[in-house]
């Protein structure tokens, strides 16, 4: 790792080089070196001001993000005179890592950096490495090279005219790998970074370990957090056990294997616990039907995205109808319909997109409801045993909410919700139908809060699985709750006067803040943001709301830059200058610039937007 010497404990660092805005409650603070920002981060964490909310180091960026706007003030100048925090400079933490030296692309990249595959085994282990940041998937760091481990400067003289560029500067594969195998060490840039879990990846694969870099139990669930130090150590192959699954993947089969009846157990504050109430069947679950809550903030330098309903608003609206804390987890539906069985008498509201809402009464006695699109948004309705529940398909918008008296506890899975259909976000950010075998018969609850929450994270897979037909959904307990509000008037906002047909909107409106990286865009390009009317892209997810329209200017050189943290909201530049939105399951980190942040009325806005609808950015008030 480049830069100065570490400075002691105490010693008054250098403040930012530049802060910029990023957003209505982040700012994005610029260093000379990773070293710095690292420093910067230990210094702030240490202090734990009340207001910060995330803390994300990247290359050469340190991202702070508040609670409300007021806090950009405060945050800001706590970055003017911030003091070098104890043991910062070594993290205090060092894993050794066995590694077997057999990676597909060893002697590829023995030969772009000018060595030979022992020279490089023996440099790559002689090297002191230290996490950076972390970003890509949960658990991955970037490991960046102390220049200190590496006495001999192996890693820097190409040979047959090559010019290998600083230690370690190896370009990614030309054709990126549709898997990696989770365990595998790579190259690439000046980084070197092992792979959590299956997934696509263009690194120079040089070896691969069989070690738990992330188990969402533990705390903290990364092993390589930010600061972190790591040294590698060569292994035969031969004394190499057998890889083990991934802890996500062992997590799944623990739960399954746990007690099938709802007993009482004891949580981690040893709090007796119940694991729910069993309120709704899942008949169908529509395109697909995900848990979400006010999601996981504050694990974005860990690679954690925040995830969380996309539609805030509609998550607080319909809680609080059924007299739930606001942040309750909820049922996301996209389009619908969305078909439910009450298992037991209880309460639901929902919000988000107008969607027709019917009501089949068990009791032939009893009137059903049917409501209109938009009709019944945000009011409370009783649910009898038996009564069953259609919602949807949406008359305009995307998302469905609905919310459960008690809120949404664990999810009780059905002999064969596998050959169901049941939908899931497709990394193309498509959806279609989920294949696998299918569940075991009375399978025990699972559903259960991953890292203080139960959302459905569709790019990490963090979170309960999508719902299929069959599935339980269960609840927590209704004791303590705010009573049902007695009297609510139903809404009426956009619904036709007949029918569920609702007239094509206008551009939907979206405010936003400009920067972190509309300077290093230029104006042209910030004022053609605003002036464009952009049309959503059918491959939108809850990744990112892609745009289409006449691109932006990019200046040359700017397409790209070393990795900085994002944030939901975040508008990313590509080189293909056609903006994209991010949504709550974003990357952690990101190379492309961002020219502005939506705010989160903005975001919500966005979660309604289907393919098709056009949109325009405005400066927030």
């Amino acid at each position: 790792m480049t830069g100065a010497a570490a400075p002691e404990a105490g010693w008054l660092l250098a403040p930012p080089l530049r802060v910029h805005r990023a957003g209505e409650t982040a700012i994005l603070a610029e260093y000379p070196d990773t070293r710095a920002v690292l420093a910067a981060a230990a210094a702030v964490r240490g202090l734990a001001p009340p207001a910060l909310i995330e803390l994300v180091p990247a290359e050469r960026t340190l991202l702070l993000r508040g609670s409300v706007a007021r806090d950009l003030r405060e945050l800001t100048e706590l970055l003017q005179h911030l003091r070098a925090a104890p043991g910062e400079s070594a993290g205090d933490t060092e894993h050794r890592i066995g590694v077997v030296y057999d990676g597909e692309d060893l002697v590829e990249t023995a030969e772009l950096l000018g060595m030979s595959t022992e020279t490089l085994i023996h440099s790559h282990t002689a090297t002191t490495w230290t996490a950076a940041f972390g970003g890509f998937a949960p658990g991955f760091a970037y490991l960046v090279a102390d220049e200190a481990g590496d006495p001999d400067g192996a890693g820097r003289t190409a040979g047959a005219g090559r010019t290998a560029g600083p230690p370690w500067e190896v370009p990614r594969r030309t054709e990126p790998r549709a898997t990696v195998p989770a365990g595998a060490v790579g190259l690439a840039s000046r980084y070197c970074g092992i792979y959590p879990r299956p997934s696509p990846g263009g690194w120079q694969l040089i070896g691969r370990t069989d070690v738990d870099l992330f188990d969402p139990s533990r705390e903290p669930p990364a092993l390589l957090t930010p600061g972190t130090r790591v040294r590698f150590t060569a292994q035969r192959p031969t004394a190499r056990t057998a890889r083990p699954a991934t802890t996500l993947a062992r997590a799944g089969r623990e739960a399954a294997a746990a007690p099938a009846r709802l007993t009482r157990r004891r949580g981690a504050t040893g709090t007796p616990i119940t694991e729910g109430t069993p309120a709704l069947e899942v008949l169908s679950p529509g395109p697909l039907t995900l848990l979400q809550d006010d999601g996981r903030p504050g694990r974005g330098a860990i690679g954690v995205s925040p995830s969380g309903a996309f539609d805030r608003g509609a998550l607080v609206q319909a809680n609080l109808a059924v007299g739930n804390p606001a942040h309750a987890t909820v049922l996301e539906t996209l389009v619908g319909p969305l078909r439910l069985r009450a298992s037991a008498a209880t309460v639901i509201a929902v919000a988000g997109a107008p969607a027709r809402l019917t009501v089949r009464r068990d009791d032939p006695e009893a009137a059903p409801l049917d409501l209109t699109a938009g009709e019944g948004r945000g009011a409370p309705i009783a649910l009898d045993r038996g009564d069953e529940v259609e919602l949807g398909p949406a008359a305009a918008g995307l998302r469905l909410v609905m919310a459960v008296r008690g809120g949404i506890r664990a999810v009780r899975r059905s002999e064969r919700s596998g050959e169901t259909g049941a939908s899931a976000e497709q990394p193309d950010g498509t959806v279609g139908r989920a294949g696998g075998a299918s569940r075991a018969a009375a399978a025990p609850p699972t559903g259960g809060a991953v890292l203080g929450s139960r959302s459905r994270d569709t790019l990490s897979g963090l979170g309960p699985d999508p719902l299929a037909a069959g599935d339980h959904l269960l609840t927590g307990p209704v004791r303590g709750l705010d009573a049902v509000p007695g009297q609510i008037a139903l809404l009426v906002i956009d619904a036709p006067a007949g029918g569920d047909s609702l007239p094509a909107p206008s551009p939907l409106e979206i405010p936003i803040h400009p920067g972190p990286r509309d300077d290093l865009l230029g104006p042209s390009a910030l004022e053609a943001l605003l002036a464009t009317e952009w049309t959503v892209r059918p491959d939108s997810d809850r990744i990112g709301v892609r745009l289409d329209g006449t691109p932006l200017p990019v200046p040359e050189g700017a397409a790209s830059l070393p990795s900085e943290a994002m944030v939901p909201g975040a508008i990313q530049v590509p080189p293909s200058g056609l903006p994209v939105v991010f949504g709550p399951d974003h990357p952690t980190t990101g190379g492309y610039p961002v020219i502005a942040v939506a705010t989160r009325t903005g975001l919500d806005l966005l979660a309604q937007a289907a393919p098709g609808v056009t949109v325009r950015f405005e400066r927030a008030e």
